[in-house]
């Protein structure tokens, strides 16, 4: 009878010593897992912050969408696409100067006859954040929607398709 409780007692200790051995390497390797996505995101917050868009004239990887508002039709804008995609730059007719845009996140909505994607941009104007852009892209129609830092005020604007989009020249 002591014969079989000692051999109880020892399968039971090294059940359990293997158990908590087991637990101790996959506690581990949770641990590695988490400080290699910590330091994916630092990577990628640190490439965010370099990408300093450039203002260039007419880049030639660059695309131009141009839109007109949906209150004043008189009223243009394009928006400068990079070679990845993203928007660099907005123009208003009449101003001087591009807007520099700093990307924010992407947003993604499926249904219907097309998935819609929201791109969230901030004006960046005189090193200061002054506004956000939400470019909406679904089908064959894209969509702006600019909010005035200063007070919130939303101007909506849609792609004008007689004006070349996406063509290598803005529209003004």
């Amino acid at each position: 009878m002591n014969l079989r409780r000692i051999l109880l007692l020892l399968l039971f200790v090294s059940t359990f010593t293997i158990s908590c051995k087991e637990s101790n390497q996959h506690q581990k390797k949770n641990t590695d897992t988490l400080k290699e996505a910590e330091t994916k995101k630092k990577k990628q917050e640190a490439v965010i912050e370099k990408e300093e868009p450039s203002i260039t004239k007419e880049s030639k990887n660059s695309k131009y969408v141009c839109f007109t508002n949906d209150n004043n039709k008189s009223k243009r804008i394009w928006v400068e696409f990079a070679a990845n995609g993203k928007a660099s730059h907005v123009k208003y007719e009449g101003q001087n100067e591009a807007i520099s845009l700093q990307y924010v996140k992407e947003e993604s909505t499926e249904g219907g006859a097309h998935p819609t994607i929201k791109n969230y941009y901030q004006e960046i104007y005189k090193g200061e954040v002054n506004g956000e852009y939400i470019l909406t892209h679904s089908g064959v129609w894209d969509y702006v929607t600019y909010i005035r830092g200063k007070d919130g005020k939303e101007f909506n604007y849609t792609i004008d398709h007689n004006s070349n989009p996406y063509g290598k020249k803005p529209c003004f």
